[in-house]
């Protein structure tokens, strides 16, 4: 937990401190005319002023999370830091401005014991004002006391420098000023841009966190069988956490979410980690992949309104091809049907990057009840007719039964059951019963759904019923 009362307080006396050192410099060049210790009182003012600066994102930065700032007010003190550095610069800008000046139009300087005396004693409350904020930002671990304290430690280069310029001024060399004035203003710019490389990669997410520590961890929390996508974002002291893990994918849900607890509580020891998210997958195995693939299909084709009736993969050189057969609204026209499978195969492939190939077949769907009519007696025994036929032509199957015949739309819809042996692989069941209707619809082509439902081989009640019995 950041000590946002402690930063406070080393600001409010490093302001205090600042301050003193302006006017001891600004009383001095104004009563000398020395323009480079007026100048470099204005850069003591510019540090109290980084400090007002610090005080104000401090009060933002320490707020709790809220609903627009879930991660929370952080990166208000980075957003600090970096107006601190913006500072540097306009001090850097003035100095420079103000020594070329004086190189073109040199103006006469009174350099006596008094102007020595005022620079010595801010040169001194300067270092121990550095030192002080330095020590203290490391100590809170403070981005904005780090970067205050540099720039204190600037001004008090430009106190030498100003010092050394006045030396060679009193020696004879008026242009001395203004040559180590700049030399002063390019030491202030690159600290400037220091600050500006420390602090940008927690506003623009640079990685905080080591991904091998990360793993080094998750590695030895028993239930994890695999993890991935580790990201991090943040400060560097405060880094926010997400990761995706796999667990075995029979385990209930409860048990999968204690995992996951424990590996969030784990990364959350870490020295640098604030905030953990932890995502929990079910590990692929031979034999769970086609049902995982199943659930995600299933998903994206719940999401755009549309019913997945069947689905098959094929493993093809290596590579995955998804076929559906898709049912849409019967109202829909081809063109709307067509663009809302599309989007179902463009959601399968994004969401199943094994997946190499998506192909769909288009069906109907009619989820409302529709109206149905009972045909004539003399019309069901012709089908019944046609089918005892079509199954004595069939192989394997027999004794064709619970004969269901009805008209809706205009349309047959009939079905039926058969049995077979309980040892028949029902890929070889369906073959057959795909082979049953196709002879059904070449001697009845009105035919609209057919339905055929395989029970396994029953001695007992094939002893006590007569064989092709559709009544």
């Amino acid at each position: 937990m950041r000590d946002y009362a402690a930063i406070r307080r080393v600001l409010i006396i490093t302001m205090l401190f600042n301050f003193a050192a302006t006017a001891v410099k600004l009383a001095a060049g104004l009563a000398t005319g020395a323009l480079s210790l007026v100048a470099d009182g204005l850069d003591s003012f510019f540090d109290g002023l980084s400090n007002v600066v610090g005080l104000v994102g401090i009060q933002v930065g320490s707020r709790p999370p809220d609903a627009n700032h879930p991660y929370g007010h952080r990166k208000f003190e980075t957003l600090a830091a970096l107006i601190i550095a913006s500072l540097l610069f306009v001090a850097c800008w003035e100095l420079a401005k103000t020594a070329v000046e004086r190189l073109f139009d040199p103006q006469p300087i009174t350099v006596n014991i008094w102007t020595f005396s005022a620079l010595v004693i801010s040169i001194v409350i300067q270092a121990l004002t550095s030192l002080y904020e330095l020590g203290r930002g490391r100590q809170l671990k403070s981005e904005i006391l780090l970067a205050d304290a540099l720039h204190t430690r600037a001004s008090i280069l430009s106190s030498l420098a100003v010092m050394g310029g006045l030396a060679a001024v009193w020696l004879g060399y008026p242009a001395a000023d203004s040559i180590l004035t700049l030399v002063v203003a390019a030491l202030i710019a690159k600290i400037g841009i220091d600050i500006i490389r420390e602090n940008t990669p927690a506003l623009v997410d640079q990685a905080v966190v080591d991904e091998r520590v990360v793993a080094q961890v998750v590695e030895g929390v028993p239930g994890v069988e695999s993890y991935h996508r580790i990201r991090s974002r943040g400060h560097v002291d405060a880094g926010a956490l997400d990761l995706h893990i796999r667990v075995a994918p029979e385990l209930s849900m409860q048990k999968a979410n204690a995992i996951a607890d424990e590996v969030r509580r784990r990364l959350l020891d870490l020295d640098n980690v604030s905030d953990v998210t932890v995502h929990v997958e079910a590990q692929t195995r031979p034999g769970y992949e086609a049902d995982t693939i199943g659930a995600v299909v299933q998903q994206a084709a719940n999401e755009l309104g549309l019913q997945l009736h069947e689905f098959w993969v094929h493993q093809v050189n290596n590579s995955l091809i998804l076929e559906l057969h898709v049912g849409v609204a019967p109202t829909l026209s081809v063109g709307k049907a067509h663009a809302l499978v599309d989007q179902l195969e463009k959601r399968c492939l994004e969401r199943l990057p094994n997946v190499t190939e998506c192909q769909s077949h288009i069906e109907l769907h009619t989820p409302e009840i529709l109206p149905g009519a009972a045909v004539s007696r003399g019309l069901e025994a012709r089908v019944a007719a046609a089918i005892a036929a079509a199954v004595a032509e069939t192989p394997i199957l027999r004794d064709a039964h619970n004969l269901s015949v009805r008209q809706s739309e205009g349309r047959l819809i009939t079905s039926f059951e058969v049995v077979a042996s309980a040892d028949l692989p029902i890929s070889a069941a369906h073959e057959l019963t795909s082979e049953l209707e196709l002879r059904l619809r070449a001697v009845m082509p009105d035919l609209g759904e057919v339905l055929i439902h395989v029970e396994p081989f029953d001695h007992t009640a094939v002893e006590n019923k007569p064989a092709q019995d559709l009544t």
